[in-house]
């Protein structure tokens, strides 16, 4: 099975290699990196291998938004064996900001990571071109995060210093949701509607997220005197005769 890597592009990776042999590497022959296509006139990926105490590990910089690349290994282990890994890095732009310019509270790469780049992909890939739709895929979580701070909002100051992981959870589900035009299907649902009732417990003040509250208006006071004017009773005889 082919490991996949998911890296910004600004970012330099080092992750270690497996191979399928469990034995000690003694040598590195070679390391090839080759594009998908999916990005016409993407940057390349660089990618060197290092050696130590038996372990290979690739550095990997480089590459364009939206682009894979798989990346081979070759090394020579104690026994003179060949030995081959390949691994696929895929490059996501994980940043996102909201119209206004705030941060956006759940990353590209967090949201893969919950429900797989695969599922992301066939969410937003409208055009068949095998990789993340970023505008479509920015667009339901603006959405998302706009319904999940709608609610928050009257308790707690915004933007949030920190960003619970409930709410995290939340702007995924609610996103993930809106990516089904037709009706999200049961399962996704489920959690969509889940989170929308977790967002209104916090709102009612049920649920808390462990965050200083906004302190709730004061009452206004009136400087006027409150003036108390006895009354006539209601049966002045006291219903003597009744």
């Amino acid at each position: 099975m082919i490991a996949t890597i998911i890296k910004q592009p600004g970012e330099t990776l080092r992750p270690a290699v497996a191979f399928s042999d469990s034995a000690s590497i003694a040598a590195i022959q070679g390391v090839t990196v080759a594009a998908r296509g999916l990005v016409p006139g993407a940057a390349a990926l660089v990618a060197t291998a290092a050696l130590a105490g038996g372990v290979v590990t690739l550095a990997l910089s480089g590459g364009s938004d939206g682009e894979r690349y798989a990346v081979t290994v070759r090394a020579q282990d104690a026994q003179a064996q060949t030995l081959e890994s390949e691994v696929e890095v895929v490059l996501i732009e994980s940043r996102w900001a909201t119209p206004d310019g705030g941060a956006g509270w759940l990353s590209i790469a967090a949201l893969v990571k919950r429900f797989t780049l695969d599922e992301v992909v066939r969410m937003t890939d409208l055009d068949g071109s095998g990789r993340i739709d970023r505008d479509l895929l920015i667009g339901a979580l603006v959405d998302a995060q706009a319904i999940v701070e709608a609610h928050i909002a009257s308790r707690y100051a915004l933007p949030l210093a920190t960003v619970p992981r409930i709410l995290e959870m939340a702007v995924g589900d609610l996103a993930r949701a809106r990516l089904y035009p037709r009706g999200a299907p049961e399962g996704i649902a489920d959690q969509a509607k889940a989170a929308m009732a977790l967002l209104v417990r916090i709102q009612k003040g049920e649920a808390t997220l462990g965050l200083p509250a906004v302190d709730a208006p004061a009452e206004a006071v009136s400087d006027a005197p409150v003036v108390i004017a006895p009354g006539c009773r209601a049966y002045p005889d006291w219903l003597k005769d009744y």
